[in-house]
């Protein structure tokens, strides 16, 4: 019983961010219409991005470029016009081999006591009321948002333009 109870603050921790991350897919693969595929590289690569820049940069710094460098999907799609379900095959398929390029080797290792990280297993009762806050203003935004006309609509409408012409969207 006791081992339990050590274990849970760790389990809630990483399931507050894997929630996190199945609200984003949901969004795409339910509300949007859209199969993505790129969940599968693009967490490696922020997470590849973050460990090469935790080195001498701030971990602010590191946590911003690490959610750009998961945006390749929709600037493939929104760029340059590939449909929806190639760019996230593509995508997924070229994150593995760039994410071996960003480390230089297979796993790179960061040490927990002197590198300096937003949130850390090393004390996850301080990481815990982040996430949960986090995650509170997260779902709070996103209540918000599809509480709007636009939020209505585009759940109304999905990825269809066709049917979001039809319902006054330009």
């Amino acid at each position: 019983m006791t081992q339990l109870l050590n274990a849970l603050p760790g389990a809630l921790a990483q399931g507050l961010i894997w929630g996190v991350m199945a609200i984003g897919v949901y969004i795409t693969y339910k509300v949007l219409d859209i199969a993505d595929l790129t969940v599968d590289g693009s967490i490696c690569t922020g997470a590849a991005v973050c460990t090469m820049l935790l080195g001498g940069q701030s971990p602010w710094l590191a946590l911003l470029c690490a959610v750009l460098a998961g945006a390749v999907t929709g600037l493939l799609h929104v760029g340059l016009g590939i449909p929806p379900i190639l760019a996230g095959i593509l995508t997924q398929m070229v994150l593995w081999s760039v994410n071996l390029k960003l480390l230089g080797k297979a796993n790179q290792a960061l040490p927990a006591r002197t590198t300096p990280v937003l949130l850390s297993q090393m004390d996850v009762g301080g990481a815990l009321p982040v996430l949960l806050g986090f995650c509170v203003v997260l779902v709070a935004l996103l209540v918000l948002f599809f509480g709007t006309e636009l939020g209505c609509a585009l759940r109304a409408t999905g990825c269809n333009k066709f049917a979001a012409k039809y319902c006054g969207m330009k």
